[in-house]
């Protein structure tokens, strides 16, 4: 059969299609050696040729490719579909149409088994739709124009058939679409209806916010097997509404949400309940002008999420506390928290949830880091466990004082978290610390809730702070302040960061040794 036939011979070929016959059948012997990776051609004396499997030293006439029955074609077939692809992003599709045009068996076989082999129509840049989607079968539809990074958003000239792929709501498996002023416009002028067998559902902004000034309904109106659904920039207000009916969602990522889609912590959390098979939930609003207009009662039963494992959230705290009041997580392992900068943090709630998911409330190890725009904090389980989860807090401040009051802050409404911590690391990526930039007190503090910390290492520029704020508490009671510390490590050279007073009032209390390491010295545990 001739590469440029299509399925029928009446009706053009789509020119999305670059047939390759030969490239094809090239494929098809790739896989085959793939399967069979153990059997070697080799020449007979004669002209012919025999297949020789070196597991077993056997030798079998060598047979064509047409000598194969169906079933076998079949399977030769879905493994070309399972050889990973250039690209790995979510929605790209196999080339099956390729194989389609080798011959009239090898179609036959495809398209007789199209949910094996996970047959779907691609539209996309330059494909002209309506022409595609009648040269073949009623198969489900993939509409692709960008929606990530590094793809193109569609041109003014694929708008008209992105309309015409969205005429098939019934048939449409996947949206991932980057939009433009122009072409979300044109979908929110259309009317909303179900999407009964869409499972991706991925929108980018392309407009540099500018999409934020305008109301949406963005189309879909149900969604019952959705199982990805992704917004970047895309101001939904109608969300909740639509998350009621995706309860088999297995993926949640809402970032960049502007203020004009803002939607409530309370609807949110209805939303959720239920959702039996969601295992990722990022919610980043764009900037902290997305917050709820009152503090709310947390309710007297939570939603549980019981598959859920990863859980981002960038916002204000009396949104999440609001959030994390209604839903419990007891599988969750990885837990990110970026708060934007407020004048009071006052998160009980946010404790209380940490505490309820067993793999975040026994770390280990914690690091604090003081960067140029932020404060982070982390919380780790050694390589390695069972149980192991990570706990990760970034507060959006500056200067440096007030990162320090922050993150002292919450640490002391959350001192519970850190009963187990025995490794601490404190970091810093500005310029050198002067000892005025915080106070002593304001040091002490921070260190009070960590009370099993074995291991302390400062990190160069802080030393010196650190080191100052310890000499101090030989004043004191010393042992209120890091009363487990073993092992005390300054990347700062010794005559930066005296600390002799503070070791000889520990030796005084008749505690074991405290051992301090300076520069490149070995830190040890």
């Amino acid at each position: 059969m001739s590469s440029q036939q299509s399925l029928n011979p009446n009706r053009a070929t789509p020119h999305v299609l670059k047939l390759s016959p030969t490239g094809a059948i090239s494929r098809v012997n790739g896989t085959i050696l793939r399967l069979f990776s153990k059997v070697k051609k080799k020449q007979t004396d004669g002209c012919g040729s025999i297949l020789h499997d070196n597991s077993t030293g056997e030798d079998h006439e060598c047979v064509t490719i047409n000598s194969l029955p169906n079933d076998v074609l079949l399977d030769i077939f879905n493994h070309c579909r399972l050889l990973p692809f250039p690209y790995g992003l979510i929605g790209d599709m196999w080339e099956w149409h390729r194989l389609t045009h080798v011959c009239s068996r090898w179609r036959y076989v495809i398209f007789a088994s199209p949910h094996l082999l996970d047959l779907r129509l691609l539209c996309t840049h330059g494909t002209p739709v309506r022409r595609t989607l009648d040269c073949w079968p009623a198969l489900p539809i993939s509409i692709q124009y960008g929606g990530v990074v590094g793809r193109p958003p569609p041109a003014l000239k694929d708008e008209d058939n992105i309309i015409a792929a969205l005429e098939h709501p019934a048939r449409t498996y996947q949206i991932q679409l980057s939009l433009t002023r122009s072409l979300f416009d044109k979908l929110a002028a259309l009317k909303q209806q179900p999407f009964p067998a869409l499972e991706r559902f991925w929108l980018m902004s392309d407009d540099g916010g500018e999409l934020s000034a305008l109301s949406s309904t963005i189309l879909c109106e149900s969604a019952p097997r959705l199982r990805f659904l992704f917004f970047d920039g895309i101001p939904f207000p109608m969300l909740p509404k639509l998350l009621l009916s995706t309860k088999g969602l297995v993926d949640l990522t809402l970032v960049e949400i502007p203020s004009a889609g803002y939607f409530s912590p309370e609807s949110l959390v209805t939303s959720l309940s239920g959702m039996t098979q969601l295992k990722m939930l990022y919610i980043e609003f764009a900037s902290p002008s997305s917050h709820p207009n009152r503090r709310s009662v947390p309710p007297l039963r939570r939603a549980v999420l019981s598959t859920l494992t990863q859980f981002r959230f960038r916002g204000i705290s009396e949104y999440l506390e609001d959030v994390v009041a209604g839903i419990d997580a007891p599988a969750l392992s990885y837990f990110h928290v970026k708060l934007f900068n407020q004048p009071i943090f006052d998160v009980p709630q946010l404790h209380q949830f940490i505490f309820r998911a067993e793999r975040l409330r026994v770390p280990s190890r914690a690091t604090l880091e003081f960067c140029e725009k932020d404060v982070f904090f982390s919380l780790v389980q050694p390589a390695g466990m069972d149980t192991s989860g990570y706990l990760s807090l970034r507060i959006a401040c500056n200067p440096f004082d007030w990162q320090v009051s922050s993150i002292t802050v919450i640490c002391n409404q959350s001192s519970t978290l850190f009963s187990r911590v025995e490794e601490l690391s404190i970091y810093r990526h500005l310029q050198p610390a002067k000892e005025d930039e915080i106070g002593i007190p304001e040091w002490l503090e921070f260190f009070r809730p960590f009370t099993t910390v074995r291991s302390l290492y400062v990190s160069e520029y802080l030393g010196p702070l650190v080191a100052h704020a310890l000499e101090d508490a030989a004043d004191g009671p010393v042992m209120e302040v890091l009363p487990a510390l073993r092992v005390l490590r300054f990347e700062d050279f010794r005559e930066s960061v005296p600390v002799d007073k503070f070791v000889t009032a520990r030796q005084l209390s008749d505690q074991p040794t405290l051992d301090v390491c300076y520069g490149d010295s070995k830190w040890f545990v």
